[in-house]
């Protein structure tokens, strides 16, 4: 797994899983998730917090 940039990045926690996200991002969209699949089998990652 990629390690997150001193300055940019941030790590968080998504149902047990890591993910790694630039900092603005998670300014713009917030820090809550939901993690589900598709009907395709692909990971979607929801924000649930404006």
């Amino acid at each position: 797994m990629d390690e997150p940039d001193e300055d940019e990045d941030m790590q968080i926690e998504v149902n047990g899983v890591p993910f790694i996200a630039e900092e603005d991002f998670l300014n713009k969209h917030g820090k809550e998730f939901s993690l589900t699949f598709s009907d395709k089998k692909e990971v979607v990652l929801t924000a649930t917090a404006s």
